[in-house]
């Protein structure tokens, strides 16, 4: 290339990544993809981008990134080819001294290679990806602790298994995202492994996507402080954020409201059947037993003082009232709902040993500014593991 002359990145199409130049945003491993001033990019193909540093503010570029920056960084690599699909483009490159070999993210996984999303956001290629050292042995046929399916006999980059307990062993892709869904059918092949499942259940606990940072354990030994290092280490995405169970009890549904209409054979009120009063003769009330039928006072001749009613479904043929559990009335307090703990209701993951919150989970580096050189503390989803 002669002096002067810019490095032009390949042409992007629209809502295309310009580090992965993918445009699927149901990759694994890429994370969702975000656009900024044109800029299109997958949130995880930022951080192990080669020469690529959070310089801007919070709320500037994307998380920190600068536009200009992300430009550049593409626009470098647009020679670079991947030593995975051959194509040009590839951002992520090999730590390991000596080694040139340079890959797109998501093409990582089909050859082997990783990218560890903590401290200095290092890559690394097939040849020079961290190896487990766990010396254990594997009692006849193992199968993976998550999707239940048979796992390879020895370490490898799809299997691995607990550095604490060593009896769990499980798929790569099982641990990061987690199994199949417990209604699966047998005989699809799991999304995450590939492998065709002879079972239509699995365990969905201990991915490192649900249970976030504070909850990522072992699913078995729910070790947490070998096992968290060890994951981190070895290539294993830990978000921190909240576990997708908690997510979940914050988005409740709600409860249904009760209901709210006078079925008098002759509602006297003059707003009709469906308007009520919070006092007096014009108090809507339900139904002590079904609670799915209602009356104003007067429309059935109920005194201030009358305390329960029942309709006529529930009171017998001929009658308008009988003698109930309580009287309901609009407005006020709905029958309660057992809660966590309580008789009758039991949440979906209490199967799960509970764990002790770490007592302090350290900010996370948000890029390198060089080869064994970390950028001050900054914004970013991930955390560096704990000592």
């Amino acid at each position: 290339m002669a002096a002067g002359e810019e490095e032009k990145a390949p042409e992007a199409h629209e809502d295309e990544c310009v580090l992965c130049h993918r445009s699927d945003t149901s990759l694994d491993g890429c994370g969702p993809m975000l656009q900024v001033d044109g800029v299109c990019a997958h949130v995880h193909c930022l951080f192990p981008a080669q020469g690529l540093y959070q310089r801007g503010a919070e709320g500037e570029g994307i998380f920190g990134f600068l536009c200009a920056d992300i430009r550049r960084v593409a626009g470098r690599a647009a020679r670079k080819r991947c030593c995975v699909c051959r194509k040009k483009g590839a951002t992520v490159a090999c730590w390991q001294k000596r080694c040139s070999r340079r890959f797109h993210l998501p093409c990582s996984s089909q050859r082997g290679c990783i990218s560890q999303f903590f401290g200095d956001y290092s890559s690394f290629c097939w040849e020079h990806r961290p190896q487990q050292s766990v010396e254990t042995l594997q009692e006849g046929h193992t199968t993976c602790i998550i999707c239940m399916e048979v796992v390879e006999d020895s370490l490898s980059y799809t299997t691995m298994v607990c550095p604490s307990c060593k009896h769990a062993w499980f798929h790569r892709g099982c641990i990061q995202v987690g199994g199949p869904s417990l209604c699966q059918p047998a005989g699809t092949p799991c999304a995450r492994s590939g492998v065709l499942l002879t079972r239509g259940v699995s365990l969905p606990q201990g991915q490192a996507l649900r249970a976030g940072l504070r909850h990522f354990a072992c699913p078995h030994c729910r070790d947490r402080e070998r096992f968290l290092p060890e994951m981190l280490h070895m290539g294993i995405r830990v978000p921190n954020k909240k576990p997708a169970w908690e997510q979940d009890e914050e988005e409740e549904p709600a409860l249904p409201q009760l209901y709210g209409r006078c079925d008098a054979r002759q509602c006297l009120y003059r707003g009709g059947r469906e308007q009520w009063q919070e006092e007096g003769p014009w108090q809507l009330l339900l139904c002590s037993s079904c609670a799915a039928s209602g009356t104003h006072r007067r429309c059935s001749g109920l005194g201030d003082t009358t305390q329960q009613w029942e309709c006529a479904g529930c009171a017998g043929p001929g009658t308008g009232t009988g003698k109930g559990h309580g009287v309901l009335r609009l407005g006020a307090p709905e029958p309660s709902v057992p809660s966590a703990g309580q008789a009758g209701w039991a949440h979906p993951l209490t199967f799960l040993p509970p764990l002790a919150a770490p007592s302090s989970s350290p900010s996370p580096p948000e890029r390198r500014a060089g080869r064994g050189r970390v950028l001050p503390q900054r914004h970013s989803p991930y955390s560096r593991p704990q000592p």
